[in-house]
């Protein structure tokens, strides 16, 4: 191998004159795109104020991802809060992952008409009311993923 091998090198990603360009937003029509699946995000939130025990707040975030892998965000925000009661220092919340999911499902799904399955109606609503056209039995059929921020995964030690 030869010296100049075992260099870095720069490569450009774009031509020199594109880079004083500004940034332009692609155009895109919702009504070209179609609905792939139910994206559910879980961060840590806020803390509740005034609270002399340990607290962690964790904020439940409902998207629809696009065929283009955008997502459009539903507004139909959710949140838990745990408390620490007779606690140990240090505090520790830990969980397994998947008690943690079924907790978050569990939440969600509270909000449907029987409190078993996903309030479809208002998702299909909140689609539409966003220039999506889909209707609640086309919602059911779409898989859905529940991420979990960094900062969570910390808290909850998995």
């Amino acid at each position: 191998m030869s010296e100049d091998d075992e260099q870095i090198r720069y490569v450009p990603l774009r031509p020199a004159d594109e880079y004083h360009r500004a940034p332009q937003r692609r155009a895109f029509v919702l009504s070209e795109l179609s609905v792939t699946r139910l994206v559910i995000i879980c961060e840590l939130d806020q803390p509740l104020t005034g609270r002399s025990r340990p607290t962690m707040s964790m904020k439940i975030t409902q998207y629809l991802r696009m065929s283009d892998d955008s997502m459009v965000r539903l507004d139909m925000d959710r949140g838990v809060s745990s408390f620490k009661h007779g606690w140990e220092r240090p505090v520790s919340w830990k969980s397994a992952a998947q008690d943690v999911i079924d907790e978050v499902l569990d939440l969600v799904r509270a909000d449907g008409v029987d409190g078993e399955s996903f309030p479809w109606e208002e998702y299909a609503e909140a689609a539409r009311v966003r220039g999506i056209e889909v209707g609640p039995d086309e919602l059911k059929d779409l898989p859905h993923t529940v991420l979990i921020s960094d900062e969570l995964t910390k808290v909850f030690e998995f």
